[in-house]
Formats: C-alpha cells, sequence, structure tokens
C-alpha cells in the first residue's frame, strides 16, 4: 500500500500532518465559499478536501483523521469564534473525509479491471446526473428555512450544463495523463484513483454530509443540503483529482 511504501519516519509523518493540516485549513477557509446567505451550509472548498484525501491515502488513517478534524478545529478557532458558532457535525465529515480514503483507494488499487472501473464509474455518475436532472425538472420550487425559491429554467439549464462540463473536464484530465503517460513510474492508477474520489464524495460528502449537516442546521433544510452536496459533488471530482494526483506524484519521486 502506498503508504508503507514510503520510508518517512514517525517524526516526518508527525511533521507533514502539521503542514498538510496547515495547508487544508487554508484552503478551507480562505481558498473557499464558506457561509453563503441562501445556503449557509454550504462549502466550495478549492483544495481543503484533496489535501485530507491526500493526507490519508499517504500518510495512512489515524494522520488522514488528525489533518481533516484539525483543520476544521483550526479554521474554526482562527476565523471563525467571533461570528459563527462552532458545528461539530462539520468536523465530523472531515474527520470520516480523514480516515475513509485509505480503506477505498487501496481496496481499489488492487483491482487491476481498468474497464470494469470505468463502467462502474461511468453508471454512478450517469445515475447522479439523472437525479439531479428528474428533481430539478419535476419540480418548480424549493423549500428552505421557511422560505420556497423557485426553480427558473436558467437555474436548472446552468446546473445541468454545469455538470456535464464538469465531467467532460475530469475525463479529458484523465485522457491527457494516459495519453503522455506521465505516472507510469507512479504508485497509483488514475482509473482507480477516479472511482476512489466518486466513491469517498458519495459516501463522505453527499450521505455522511448531509445527515450531519441535517443535525446541524436542521432536517427541514435536508432536501435542499442533499441537492446541493450532489451537485457540489460535480464540483469537487475533477479539481481533487486534480490536485491528488498532482500530490501523489511529488510524493511518489520522494518516498524512497
Amino acid at each position: 500500500m502506498f503508504n508503507k511504501n514510503n520510508s518517512l519516519s514517525i517524526v516526518q509523518k508527525i511533521c507533514l500532518a502539521g503542514l498538510l493540516t496547515a495547508l487544508a485549513t487554508v484552503c478551507q477557509k480562505v481558498f473557499a465559499i464558506n457561509y453563503i446567505p441562501i445556503v449557509p451550509f454550504l462549502r466550495i472548498s478549492f483544495g481543503g478536501p484533496a489535501v485530507i484525501i491526500f493526507a490519508s491515502i499517504f500518510l495512512g488513517p489515524i494522520y488522514g483523521m488528525v489533518v481533516g478534524a484539525g483543520s476544521d478545529l483550526l479554521g474554526y478557532l482562527v476565523f471563525d469564534p467571533k461570528t459563527m458558532g462552532f458545528f461539530p457535525q462539520i468536523t465530523a465529515i472531515y474527520t470520516v473525509l480523514g480516515i475513509v480514503p485509505y480503506f477505498i483507494y487501496n481496496f481499489l488499487k488492487t483491482k487491476q479491471t481498468n474497464k470494469l472501473m470505468m463502467v462502474i464509474k461511468y453508471i454512478v455518475i450517469g445515475l447522479l446526473y439523472l437525479g439531479v436532472a428528474l428533481f430539478i425538472c419535476l419540480n418548480d420550487e424549493i423549500a428552505l428555512y421557511g422560505s420556497t425559491y423557485e426553480m427558473t429554467t436558467v437555474v436548472r439549464v446552468s446546473c445541468l450544463v454545469g455538470m456535464a462540463v464538469l465531467t467532460i473536464v475530469s475525463e479529458i484530465f484523465i485522457l491527457l495523463i494516459r495519453r503522455q503517460n506521465r505516472l507510469k513510474n507512479i504508485d497509483f492508477n488514475i482509473d482507480s484513483l477516479n472511482l476512489s474520489l466518486i466513491i469517498i464524495e458519495i459516501l463522505v460528502m453527499v450521505l455522511f454530509g448531509t445527515l450531519m449537516k441535517g443535525f446541524a442546521f436542521g432536517f427541514q433544510t435536508y432536501v435542499a443540503i442533499l441537492l446541493c452536496q450532489v451537485v457540489v459533488m460535480f464540483v469537487n471530482i475533477p479539481l481533487n483529482l486534480f490536485l491528488v494526483s498532482l500530490f501523489l506524484a511529488i510524493a511518489g519521486k520522494y518516498r524512497k
């Protein structure tokens, strides 16, 4: 497994975990969209989840857990104590995000069936896309905190087109990696990594994340949270795929 093949000492792993915690904190709070007025439960982080996932895959689930929980707690203490309440449910999401990737990635890494992975990936993405499409097309409005918001044609088209474009971006990135063959000596497979990130996003951010945010913000917003998390998933997958593969490629050069 990837983290067992590196020669980092315990001290080095602790230092790296500290650096990754700081990096994830900055990504989650500075390079991120937080606390949107209409949807305060939504966070779009440009790199935070990728750093936590990389920590889990490269250092192991314990260190990943520390990076995930530590980055959320540190981010709150530094940026939010006077303006926002503390939600342990949100910390729980990023704690689990630091644990789960290690097991999912290392399980799929042993499966040398790229074609099957691709089929599963397309089926999962297709079902999610179909689910969002049906929901926004069959509902004229969505309830949120006692208010209702209209599902306009612009909103519907923007969501569907945006998700499609982001999926295409992921596929182009994978295709470029295969053609250029830059990662042939790196100890990871881009298809297993891609499928891992999709499964991680569904299990942790969509299912578990929506449940935890339901506890934090009220279950009357559950449908809205679930819809937002699925849509944001299409942002996270290509972003995480690019960043995690970059981190693994860089780490692979120095792991021995």
